[in-house]
């Protein structure tokens, strides 16, 4: 399928293992594109529930790129991207059901202004509580503070209060610094010109890391709150605490390999992301249960 339309949107989901959710993603897709000239493109990376049947139910045109083992979630989206003709492209996790209008109000933020780079859904948990979706860059401050660490954790609602990793919610469309690729859309040419995902993040950062080389080549980034989402979070897949938690961990080590390749990156934060992540993986799993 080759889109040809001005504003036609290339969809993008990446899975593995993530069939117990996939439908309602899906389902909710089906309201969502009413009216829109797109494409859906799932990329499975190696799943062993065999998502097609369900997949083709809801939308028998869709593109289905089948691989033999897991790539990860950055080269996933750059394969979808590869293969996407559309004018945007529009990044969903399976674990998203996104709102009706969503995908129309996040088109509309490009049309004013040509240095948009990325703009992101607002998030919300199944409770209706907001689910952040926007950060900073990444220091040392904030990442020791932010909710992923032991001491935010051990500090609680004092340790909160220090994080200045997450952002909070905005009422009006804002300029961010980092979004998160849960529901994320950029134009084609803009992800192509700057090389897409980076690979070499198996799971996580690598939204953040787009995020900075889209500010560093001069575009914005935009939390777009008309733009909803609910987001089952952690229900994307079927990956077991410890081996995200890895994954997390080591992705925040590569970050700063890349970004700040000094003394502290090379020698002192692999230390403490060991002790962080032995702490964190005998806490309680923080994913919604049910």
């Amino acid at each position: 399928m080759t889109l040809t339309k001005k504003n036609s949107v290339s969809i993008i989901i990446v899975i593995h293992n993530s069939l117990g959710i996939l439908g309602e993603c899906l389902e909710s897709l089906r309201r969502a594109v009413t009216g829109l000239e797109f494409e859906l493109l799932v990329v499975d990376n190696a799943s062993g529930d065999e998502p097609a049947e369900t997949i083709r139910k809801i939308f028998p045109s869709a593109e289905i790129l089948r691989n033999r083992e897991n790539i990860g979630f950055a080269s996933g989206c750059n394969q979808g991207a590869h293969r996407a003709t559309g004018e945007f492209l529009l990044f969903i996790n399976p674990d998203i059901k996104i709102d009706r209008e969503a995908i129309v109000k996040l088109r509309e933020v490009f049309e004013d202004n040509e240095k948009i780079g990325l703009a992101a859904a607002r998030c919300r948990l199944r409770d209706g509580s907001f689910h952040p979706t926007c950060r900073n860059f990444p220091t040392l401050k904030n990442i020791i503070f932010s909710r992923g660490s032991f001491l935010a954790q051990i500090l609680s609602s004092a340790g909160a209060r220090l994080v200045t990793y997450t952002l909070p919610d905005f009422t009006e469309t804002t300029i961010v610094p980092a979004v998160a690729g849960t529901v994320m859309m950029i134009k084609k040419n803009t992800f192509d010109k700057l090389g897409g995902f980076d690979p070499r993040f198996f799971m996580f950062m690598e939204d953040t890391d787009l995020s900075l080389r889209v500010v560093k080549a001069g575009y914005i980034n935009l939390f777009v709150p008309a733009a909803g989402a609910i987001h089952d979070w952690g229900k994307g897949s079927r990956t077991g605490k410890v081996k995200r938690s890895w994954y997390h961990h080591r992705s925040v080590w590569k970050y700063f390999l890349k970004h700040y390749p000094n003394f502290f990156s090379y020698f002192l934060l692999p230390l403490l992301l060991i002790f962080n992540f032995m702490f964190m993986i005998i806490l309680p799993d923080r994913r919604q249960k049910g």
